[in-house]
């Protein structure tokens, strides 16, 4: 029966370079030496660079006793890898021991390694489908198989630094405007408190000396706050337009927004850096 399975296997296989991946041998429990063959084959497909991959049913022990060759012999390999007619064999063993280690004994025999070239891996208890390909994907040359992490992202690029920014004529600016502001609504204040002493005035009476008297006081008063606010009120206006003026020409001097065009991890983008 593995005579008859190993003629079909000989004729299926096809291709400018054959590579034959026999299951493993050894005591490992089904479940473990499962992973570990499903690994096998793809790591031995990922790295077949343009080879034909078949996989078979027998182990090399049950292959080399049907070719008629002792397993531990060393030409034994390149026997039944010329009576199947491929052109390597991929086979090995996989042993636990007593704490749940298992050592994975790996070997490739072709026409050129002869004698077969010999890895050697372990996987620990418990380990998954992704540990076993960790494990055997260096015998292949794969180290995307082999979970190895990917290269770190590039930093960002640094956004354009200018020269630190002065804003001390900005603040002045609005302090002035801010002050000028109070100074005139003090002023506009004194304007009404003198309107207020003229209809005070107006209405004030003058038959008496004593209220002439008091009438003169109402005048001065008023007066004054009359000229009170009149300076004040130019002094308003005067104060914010300067710092009306101070702010025009902080905005006009400062250096506008500037587009770089940068490179990010995913493409190509701009960078945009200035003071508003």
């Amino acid at each position: 029966m593995i005579a008859l399975h190993l003629a079909l296997v000989a004729s299926a296989i096809a291709g400018p370079r054959r590579v034959l991946v026999l299951p493993l041998d050894g005591n490992a429990d089904p479940t473990t030496r499962g992973m570990l063959n499903a690994s096998l084959q793809k790591n031995a497909k990922a790295g077949a660079q343009g080879a034909t991959v078949t996989v078979g049913d027998a182990t090399f022990e049950e292959t080399a006793a049907a070719v008629g060759c002792t397993p531990s012999d060393a030409a034994c390999a390149q026997q039944v890898r010329t009576t199947l007619g491929v052109d390597e064999l991929v086979y090995g063993t996989a042993t636990t021991d007593p704490n749940g280690a298992t050592t994975v004994v790996l070997r490739r025999a072709s026409v050129a390694a002869d004698p077969p070239t010999e890895m050697t891996a372990s996987v620990a208890r418990g380990d998954g489908p992704d540990k076993a390909d960790a494990a055997l994907g260096p015998a292949f040359g794969n180290p995307t198989v082999t979970g190895e992490p990917p290269p770190p992202p590039p930093p960002p690029p640094d956004r354009p630094v200018g020269p630190p920014v002065d804003h001390t004529r900005r603040n002045i600016g609005i302090a002035c405007v801010t002050g000028g502001g109070v100074v005139f609504l003090i002023g506009v204040a004194l304007w009404a408190n003198a309107s207020s002493k003229q209809d005070q005035i107006d209405s004030a009476p003058t038959q008496t000396a004593q209220q002439l008297v008091a009438l003169r006081d109402l005048e001065d008063k008023a007066q004054s706050y009359a000229i009170a606010g009149d300076l004040l009120v130019v002094a308003g206006l005067a104060l914010g337009g300067y710092g009306v003026w101070v702010l025009y020409k902080d905005h006009k001097e400062q250096p506008k927004a500037v587009v770089v065009p940068t490179a990010t991890p995913t493409g190509a983008g701009v960078s945009i850096g200035g003071v508003w």
